[in-house]
């Protein structure tokens, strides 16, 4: 295949991966805390899949124009117009991890870890009754470590070596990696834009309990994003990969 096919096709699946984020992302699923009448959208599914097709790079565009189109066609924004960057970061993330730059994807990583642990209206550790009837503080982002041990250890880089596997098992197991740090990351993205943005209107009463009710709840946000996206994501890789096979032969 030549280059400049190359370049047609990578142009054609961006432009039509763009439409197919904007269409997601006036799909409603989960309710954001803290936020009256406002919900995620069915685009958080195939974030880190956009970062294993299309890169680093090329992904990050691909969303941001589907946020736009998606804010036209009856989305409102709910960060000031900056609701992209959750998606983008972790297509971004994931991009770095597939093409083999995993420090700095790592880095990347630690360093929204580190804007978390810092901002004045983040929540480090939530109170966690245990069986003396005490309250023990326990880190807030405990599940984003899990992610930064995958990005720091061959984990990550097992995940993306197996993430074509012939089987469907080995394959489905490394998507799910990938999708989890990726999603921890957009979580870690999206949670410094919430304590930028709407928290300061909140007392600090409020910001505690809206933080708490966060912490008992992602986890099992997160898992259903992994769930579905490696739903979505490992018959689509298949399917390209399968493609692109057929088109050097």
């Amino acid at each position: 295949m030549g280059l400049k096919t190359f370049k047609t096709k990578t142009l054609m699946l961006t432009a039509t991966l763009a439409a197919v984020y904007a269409v997601l992302r006036i799909i409603p699923t989960f309710p954001m805390i803290g936020v009256p009448g406002a919900r995620f959208s069915a685009s958080d599914f195939v974030a880190s899949l956009y970062g294993i097709l299309l890169g680093p790079y090329t992904s990050i565009p691909c969303i941001v124009v589907g946020t736009f189109i998606g804010y036209f066609a009856g989305r409102p924004p709910v960060f000031y117009g900056l609701d992209f960057t959750p998606a983008a970061l972790n297509s971004l993330i994931v991009g770095l991890l597939t093409r083999k730059l995993r420090l700095h994807a790592s880095t990347l990583y630690l360093l929204l870890m580190i804007l978390f642990a810092v901002h004045p209206y983040t929540l480090l550790t939530v109170n966690v009754s245990a069986s003396t009837g005490l309250g023990l503080p326990f880190p807030f982002f405990w599940l984003h470590l899990v992610g930064l041990i995958i990005l720091s250890t061959p984990v990550g880089s097992y995940a993306v070596r197996n993430l074509f596997n012939r089987r469907v098992g080995y394959a489905a197991l490394s998507f799910s990696v990938i999708s989890l740090v990726g999603t921890l990351a957009q979580h870690l993205t999206g949670s410094i834009l919430y304590a930028s943005i709407i928290l300061p209107l909140l007392s600090e009463s409020a910001r505690v309990n809206a933080w708490t009710i966060v912490f008992w709840l992602y986890p099992f946000e997160r898992l259903v994003i992994v769930v579905t996206s490696t739903i979505i994501g490992v018959p689509v890789v298949r399917a390209l990969t399968f493609r692109l096979r057929l088109d050097q032969e």
